[in-house]
This record gives C-alpha cells, structure tokens and sequence, in this order.
C-alpha cells in the first residue's frame, strides 16, 4: 500500500517541483501556454474521454449525482462553522466547495486507476467547473452569471463527448490519434503549470490556511462518507468520489476572490497551505480509496 501511494503521488509532485524551481530561477510567462490548455487541451481531452466507448452516460448518472451532492453538502456543513476558519462565509465556503480537479485531481485518479478513469475524472471536473463559476461565483459575489454556463467550451465538449458516445461514433484514426497527443500534454503541463503558479505566490494569514485546510480536509470526508452511506457506489467511481474528497483548494478559488475582493489574501493562504498539506493528505485519500 505504501509503494502504491508512492507510486502514484511522486509524479505528481515531482512535475509540481519541475514547475515550481524552474518558476524561481527563470520566471517564464506561461500565461499563453495556460490559455492554450484551458482553451484547447481540456476540451479535447473532455471531448476524448466522454466519447470513448467504455463510457457510458447512463451509469454515470449515479456519479454525478453523487459529485453533485457532495459539492452542495461540503458547502451546507461549512456555512455555520466558517466563523472558526478565520475567514468570511464568502472566502471560506467556496474553497471547501471547490477542489483542485484539473491539475491535481486527474493525473491523480488516472494514476490509481489507470486510463479508463479519465472519464470520471473528467465527470468531476466539468460538473466542478459549471458549479465553481455559477455558484461559486455567486457566493462570492452575491449574482450568479448564467453565461459561465452556455460560454463555457467544457460544457460543449461534454456534450458533444457524450452525444458521440451514445451515438456509436468512431472517429477516423488520424483525428482522434492528432486529438488524442493534444489531450496528453493536459495533465503533466497542468501540473508543471500548477508549480510556477505556486512559486509566484505569496503565504499571508498563514494561521487562517492552516485552520482552513484542516477543517476543509475534515467536512469533504464527512460529507463524502455522508453520501457514501446513501449512495453506493463501487470500485472507481467511490474511490474516485474519495480522492476528490482530498483534493487542495482549486487555484480558481484565489482568482475569484481577487476578481471579487472578498479577503484575497486568506483564500490564497488557504490554497498554497492546502496544496503544501497536499502532501499528507493525497496519501490519507488513496488509503482511504483502497
């Protein structure tokens, strides 16, 4: 067991390290390489994963049920204990709500499951996304803007993934092999991304993040068993729902709150402590999966 979290949390931080030293001493403008990703490879590789034919959309109704609740029940345990965070309703609520699924989340289940549990991550992420910037937004900034929804391409290439795979569609070998190497570079770029973001920030309030991750950490679980214990789902797709459980504050979190002003500093404390946390709580997650 010990090997196995090993084996799938090291390259994970590994490529994080890569990113973040070679932030430090170059301090490269990935801003376009970024845009490139979220713009491109995400929904290639949303649009590869739902359409492959070992996917099927049906049973994955009971997955993103689950997702969903446990997205809103972390949210309803949080609202009356935010004041012991150190943090307002609005900066502590979304950063227990809202987990690090791109980077963090996808190269981590594909690396406990193996390649057939894209499409769960995938699930997460996309279902993550919509909910991050309607309700999330909302929280933060008292409106929700329905165009995050209908503008955003990851709802596209969901819908278009899925209506290919109940339709039976194969693509021919050229497009999907040329679709296939652009979804690859996603996740290690993600990661090494993910690091030089890292590197070029700054820890203040370091009291409210690590009150804030900690008590993160322990309303996902609780509302994660919560659910499990209605909900019964098996092999991946529980292990999944886990390891989404244990997943850092997503970086979007920090974005918003800036965009917003709702206490910046803390919401960016609660990220990086997190995502340093991470490192005993990524092993804690996998354990739990298996």
């Amino acid at each position: 067991m010990i090997l196995k979290i090993i084996d799938i949390t090291l390259p994970i931080f590994l490529l994080a390290l890569i990113g973040f030293f070679y932030s430090k001493r170059v301090s490269p403008d990935l801003s376009g390489a970024n845009k490139l990703i979220v713009d491109i490879a995400l929904p290639i590789l949303i649009f590869i994963s739902l359409s492959a034919k070992s996917f099927d959309p049906v049973s994955a109704l009971t997955f993103t049920g689950a997702s969903v609740g446990l997205i809103l029940l972390s949210g309803l345990i949080a609202l009356p204990l935010a004041r012991f965070s150190g943090a307002s309703r609005q900066a502590f609520l979304p950063c227990v709500m809202f987990t690090n699924v791109g980077p963090v989340g996808i190269p981590l289940i594909a690396l406990a499951y193996g390649p057939e549990s894209v499409a769960f991550s995938v699930v997460l992420l996309v279902i993550s996304n919509v909910l991050h910037f309607t309700l999330g937004a909302g929280v933060m900034s008292g409106k929700v803007d329905w165009r995050m929804v209908y503008a955003n391409p990851l709802i596209w290439a969901t819908v278009l993934g899925v209506f290919s795979s109940e339709m039976g569609w194969v693509l021919p070998t050229a497009l999907h092999t040329s679709l296939t190497m652009i979804g690859n570079v996603l996740v290690p770029m993600m990661l090494i991304s993910l690091g030089a973001r890292l590197a070029g920030s700054q820890i203040k309030d370091v009291k409210v993040g690590v009150q804030s991750s900690l008590m993160i950490l322990g309303i996902r679980l609780l509302a994660t068993f919560v659910l499990l214990s209605f909900i019964p789902l098996q092999g991946i797709e529980r292990g999944a729902l886990i390891l989404f459980a244990c997943l850092p504050p997503a970086v979007f979190n920090f974005m918003l709150a800036d965009k917003f002003q709702v206490e910046p500093n803390k919401v960016a404390s609660s990220v990086i402590v997190g995502h340093i946390f991470s490192l005993v709580f990524l092993p804690l997650g996998i354990w739990l999966a298996f």
